[in-house]
């Protein structure tokens, strides 16, 4: 099976936590590096996982899911490629409650998708301006949430004048999930489909708070 590429930058004398930032659609590593620097936390390792399709043949922007046939999506090859990261170069490093994953859009919906699914209980859940897919067109959804995320920190953020991905689809997800999850807060902010700096300052405030 393939391996995911992925850039790693250390911030501060000692790593006491990581940090993993899932791109979105037609993003790449390098993509959230940016957001890693104004959330500006110390003593990080962050980790910057690359999706691993190309987007229209162009090697520089990816996707997380390519479409084999009409409405058949490709996923559980990402998903296992993702899951294999986070067993053998995350949590070889770092115990799974000072792991933290952000993702935007596309890699919002791989937050919700994979990241509530898996088997060790992380730090906190950073879904922004995403999407759960099996919402698309259905009234009710079924979404697999490990009891290990149950108590986990998830905090979803979305641009209230989202024009690409509808602030709808959030509110949506928070919906579901409040009803598995106990700790789960949801922040509609000014803007489009962005992340806003306030919101990136609530989430460091979070981290800090945990101790």
């Amino acid at each position: 099976m393939k391996t995911l590429a992925y850039d790693r930058i250390n911030t501060g004398s000692r790593q006491n936590r990581a940090f993993i930032m899932i791109h979105g659609w037609k993003g790449n590593k390098d993509s959230f590096k940016f957001v890693s620097r104004l959330i500006d936390l110390d003593n990080t390792t962050w980790f910057f996982p690359e999706a691993p399709y190309d987007y229209d043949g162009n090697n520089k922007t990816k996707t997380w899911a390519i479409e084999k046939s009409p409405g058949v999506w490709e996923v559980d090859e990402p998903r296992s490629m993702l899951k294999t990261f986070l067993l053998d170069v995350v949590l070889s490093e770092f115990n799974s409650k000072d792991v933290f994953v952000m993702g935007f859009s596309q890699g919002a919906a791989v937050c919700y998708e994979l990241i509530l699914s898996f088997e060790y209980q992380l730090g906190g859940i950073f879904p922004i301006a995403g999407f759960i897919r099996d919402f698309m067109g259905k009234e009710e959804v079924s979404l697999d949430v490990s009891p290990k995320q149950v108590d986990t920190l998830i905090f979803i953020g979305h641009g209230k004048d989202d024009d690409v991905v509808p602030i709808e689809s959030s509110m949506k997800s928070y919906d579901l999930l409040k009803n598995k999850c106990k700790n789960i807060k949801i922040d509609v902010y000014n803007g489009r489909h962005k992340i806003n700096l306030s919101y990136l300052n609530k989430v460091k405030e979070l981290i800090l708070n945990k101790g």
